[in-house]
């Protein structure tokens, strides 16, 4: 939840938008207008979000694979 947008977006030649949220964590509540609960999904941007790990109000663990996958 805590790598940053701009370094996933690097590491993995995606092109998730970072105007809003500096990290991956960050995007999905921007998205969903919430703290998403565990095993929660969301695709957006291409993407699958899945939250594995909820810590009080912080998304510990996200999965992300392209949308369809």
């Amino acid at each position: 939840g805590t790598v940053p947008i701009r370094d996933l977006n690097r590491a993995l030649d995606w092109d998730l938008p970072d105007e809003e949220a500096t990290t991956i964590a960050g995007l999905v509540i921007h998205e969903t207008q919430s703290i998403p609960e565990e095993k929660q999904a969301f695709t957006f941007h291409g993407k699958r979000f899945v939250v594995m790990k909820r810590d009080k109000n912080r998304i510990a663990r996200l999965r992300i694979r392209p949308a369809g996958e």
